[in-house]
């Protein structure tokens, strides 16, 4: 499809009909239904992208809201994934980015092409290169001694020992450095300098250089065909031979700017500088040749999708690729390992152009789409109240920088995003261009109200979005407020297959969530009256979270539903719901520390504090579940004081290098019942649960919270007079007399009561005295 406005024009006049008030009989409720879609669906997995939504995911709400020929409208498309399934729905998309990569992915996911010719063009280039490949992944058998094919060989990160500064190779050290394990970290990585026995943190050397260490070839003459060796003296006589030479196509050498938000991290002390810094010099050429020879393509659709490949497999060529890592390294990042897989780019692209020949099948779509590259704050050229319904993915605030994410493929496309109207929040990024969550508001606001404008009235916008910063989604709710949208309904997307960050969220490992939310929008019909997004009371905030966190681990929920991620999910529903998100995950954590009288956190799982915890494995005391399991077992016998435990506890941990200083002491308080007349701790009655999970209590602690963080100068709006009154009279009964005194320092008597100023100052004094000179 052209980018032309003209063809935009007749695009509109043959889709899109005119809103008449007088004969609009639109009336569609909110959808209101959890949708669960899959990542590993063959068309989702055609082109990667930084974000996606499955499009079978996206065809129930496309359905429920449109009828077939209606405009769906996506001003932040992505991979395109909403043009996808409104053409799978025979619904027309208009669909725009602001990301030239963006645009070219989208635009060849929609585009139908004629298989035949592609497989055609595609065997011509195979045979057009084949003598430059043959030499470039050629190699000799060690077994036969014959011509064979190299598949991947790795490449090690060299650093500088800091003590005889020789060199220390990763590779050699692989039995002790492998960096991640099932997604975890292993924090104390260690390298040994093989000259002088030296062993260091891998954060503490110098990377200088890296080199290739190990080769993965097949040879047509043996069987298996696939073996694999240390790198030999003819490869890396090969690889230096192909580093000494000229490339004979184009390829981007473009400066990146050193100020980017993913080149501070560690990228500029690896010394990448241009954008070919990030592929071996050997698949630089290859990619390059491919390339090249894309531009002899004579079917315009055919040359489209062959690019489309191509840039498919970037992130599988490049230096993102790691050993041992997931396909593409890390998506959303720049970021580079330090064992990287460099793999036969046409073994790559045969697999990629296997796939989409299977994909993408000579497609009739009865709907149609049109495709731009627009920042969604200006769509000026779409006419007011044309479009039927919106989904769309917008940017998640400080998660995901596009702009440097689509870097490489931007170079190859030679169109780069333009970094001032790109909509995030990157106020670390250096050399300006940078954004605070107020400019990411400021242009979320004129995006939706650009949305608002082209919409009908009385229709929807469904917006996907994914967030734990409580300032980010209170951002997007002012946004969708100002623009004049009405949330009437809200939904969870569950996309199935967890990204690295969301395996370690359902570890209970990082503050992430792994579940998105679907806002659905009204633009409220010309005789329909705005709801306002309104503010809770803090307190009110702060004992209903609390309450809701509560409840919910009261249900016995399953282990996965335990973590920091699931239950952010339970309480972000509850916020959207009463129309205002103060408190991001990081505050739901820190409230959930605060109410250890009610809740305890148990190897990254939450529970009551009375709750019980089992399946834990006796003879692993590392774990908080084995040691609860170890406990119980000796209490189960008889109950036992402190000092009865303290030497059995010291003999099962000395393995361990000693007990963590005071732990015995927390299990016990948060899982086992003591008798204050002997001092014993035994096994507790229901009864005594129940007392320990001090339910009744959340209100008052919640109120205390609020307190400490006034105090602490963290709330974010400061009481009146008569609410620190209040406050001291809470304070001064529940006997926090030194929260009580402190207090009373920020009250202002002249506003207050004289006999109210009299009473509170009474209590402060006697608060003063009673908290003593340790506390007050």
């Amino acid at each position: 499809m052209s980018d032309m406005h003209d063809d935009l024009h007749i695009f509109i006049s043959r889709h899109a009909r005119s809103y008449d008030s007088a004969s609009d009989t639109y009336r569609c409720p909110p959808y209101a239904q959890s949708v669960k879609a899959s990542k590993s669906s063959p068309i989702y997995k055609a082109h990667t992208y930084h974000t996606k939504v499955p499009p079978e995911g996206i065809v129930p709400y496309i359905e429920h809201y449109t009828d077939p020929g209606d405009l769906v409208l996506d001003p932040f498309c992505g991979s395109g994934m909403v043009g996808v399934a409104a053409l799978m729905s025979s619904r027309n998309a208009f669909l725009s980015d602001l990301s030239p990569a963006a645009v070219h992915i989208a635009r060849n996911y929609c585009t139908p092409v004629d298989v035949a010719t592609l497989h055609r063009e595609f065997e011509r280039i195979k045979a057009e290169v084949k003598e430059e490949f043959n030499w470039l992944y050629g190699t000799v058998c060690a077994r036969c001694g014959g011509s064979a094919t190299i598949q991947y060989t790795v490449w090690s990160d060299v650093f500088e020992c800091k003590r005889c500064g020789n060199d220390i190779v990763l590779w050699e050290n692989s039995e002790h450095s492998i960096v991640e394990k099932d997604g975890e970290k292993e924090e104390d990585t260690r390298l040994k300098c093989s000259t002088c026995s030296s062993q260091w943190r891998k954060v503490q050397l110098i990377r200088t250089y890296s080199k290739p260490v190990f080769t993965d070839y097949e040879c047509p003459n043996c069987k298996p065909k696939r073996e694999n060796r240390e790198i030999s003296d003819h490869e890396k006589a090969l690889v230096n031979d192909i580093e000494g030479q000229d490339i004979p196509y184009w390829y981007p050498n473009d400066n990146i700017d050193p100020g980017r938000e993913m080149m501070r991290h560690g990228l500029l002390k690896l010394g990448f500088k241009r954008t070919s810094d990030f592929y071996t010099r050997r698949n630089l050429r290859a990619f390059a040749a491919l390339w090249d020879a894309k531009s002899r393509i004579g079917d315009v659709a055919a040359a489209s999708i062959f690019s489309f490949a191509l840039t498919s497999i970037i992130p599988y060529i490049s230096r993102k690729q790691g050993y041992g890592g997931g396909g593409g390294g890390l998506s959303a990042t720049l970021y580079t390992p330090s064992l990287h897989k460099e793999q036969n780019v046409l073994t790559v692209l045969e697999r990629k152009m296997k796939k989409i020949l299977q994909q993408f099948p000579l497609r009739k779509f009865k709907s149609d789409f049109y495709i731009t590259k627009m920042s969604a704050t200006n769509i000026s050229v779409v006419p007011s109240d044309v479009v039927d319904y919106i989904f769309t993915d917008p940017p998640f605030g400080q998660n995901i920088f596009y702009a440097d994410a689509s870097i490489l493929w931007d170079s190859w496309l030679q169109d780069y995003t333009d970094e001032e109207l790109e909509i995030v929040c990157n106020d670390r990024r250096q050399n300006g261009l940078f954004k605070t969550t107020q400019d990411y508001q400021r242009l979320m606001t004129e995006a939706f109200r650009e949305m608002n404008r082209v919409l009908k009235p009385g229709r929807w916008a469904s917006v996907i979005f994914h967030n734990s910063d409580d300032s980010i989604w209170q951002s997007i709710l002012e946004a969708v407020d100002q623009a004049g949208f009405e949330l009437a309904e809200i939904n969870a997307f569950d996309k199935g297959q967890l990204s690295f960050k969301g395996v370690r969220g359902a570890k209970g490992l990082e503050r992430v969530t792994n579940k998105d939310i679907v806002l659905n929008l009204r633009k409220p019909a010309p005789t329909h009256t705005n709801r306002s997004n309104g503010h809770s009371d803090q307190l009110q905030i702060e004992q209903r979270i609390a309450e809701r966190v509560a409840d919910f681990l009261a249900t016995n929920p399953s282990e996965e539903q335990r973590t920091l991620q699931h239950l952010w999910n339970h309480v972000l529903f509850d916020m959207l719901r009463n129309g205002s998100v103060e408190i991001g995950m990081a505050g739901v954590e820190e409230m959930l520390k605060h109410h250890y009288q009610t809740f305890k956190l148990i190897d990254g799982r939450y529970y009551l504090r009375g709750e019980s915890v089992i399946g834990g494995n006796v003879f692993d005391l590392r774990s908080d579940s084995g040691a609860i399991t170890w406990l119980t077992s000796l209490l189960s016998n008889e109950p036992r004081t402190a000092g009865d435990l303290i030497p059995l506890w010291q003999q099962e941990t000395a393995h361990l290098g000693g007990a963590a200083s005071g732990r015995l002491e927390d299990l016990l308080e948060q899982n086992f019942w003591q008798d204050k007349r002997t001092g014993r701790w035994r096994l507790p009655t229901t009864a005594e649960r129940e007392k320990m999970s001090a339910r009744e209590d959340l209100g008052a602690q919640a109120h205390l919270r609020v307190v400490h963080r006034f105090l602490e100068g963290k709330l974010d709006y400061h009481p009146s007079d008569i609410e620190l009154a209040a406050w001291i009279r809470f304070c001064y009964n529940r006997e926090f007399f030194s929260e009580a005194a402190d207090l009373f320092q920020h009250t202002n008597q002249g506003v207050l009561d004289s006999e109210e100023y009299k009473a509170i100052k009474r209590m402060a004094t006697v608060s003063r005295m009673r908290a003593g000179p340790d506390e007050g």
